[in-house]
């Protein structure tokens, strides 16, 4: 490992900068993060491996890039900063998220930039509209 402080929770920045990527639907992983940001993937893995820190070049690219960050809460989680020193009254957290893991891989499957064919769309989504159609009637009994 190079120069890394010690104090650094880079599990915690991981977290931080994913959620809120998810959250905001402009990244659901370290890949697709990568692209919104113009920051090298292994680059990022290797800050959410907590083998170097991000500097304040690339949290800037982070937090332009994803909705919801602040300069000073990346600062603070990639150990560049104290919470005294910037303000804050605690350590920042991960957001809660927002969607069900499964709605958001759905989403993702049926979105525009989806990896999936048109035909495997159209079945995918007709499928959810299939089992879905039934919950838009109303409540159900029991034993339907």
């Amino acid at each position: 490992m190079g120069n890394v402080h010690p104090g650094w929770d880079f599990a915690a920045f991981r977290e931080y900068v994913i959620g809120h990527a998810r959250n905001a639907r402009v990244a659901h992983d370290q890949a697709s993060l990568s692209k919104v940001t113009q920051i090298d993937s292994g680059l990022l893995g290797r800050y959410f491996r907590g083998e170097t820190q991000p500097g304040p070049a690339n949290l800037a690219k982070i937090n332009e890039a994803v909705p919801g960050t602040t300069m000073q809460e990346l600062l603070v989680l990639a150990g560049r900063a104290t919470t005294e020193s910037i303000g804050l009254r605690s350590v920042p957290t991960a957001p809660v998220p927002t969607l069900h893991p499964i709605a958001d891989q759905v989403d993702r499957l049926l979105g525009d930039d989806s990896p999936l064919s048109p035909v495997e769309r159209g079945l995918l989504a007709e499928l959810l509209s299939h089992v879905l159609d039934r919950y838009d009637q109303g409540p159900r009994s029991a034993t339907a």
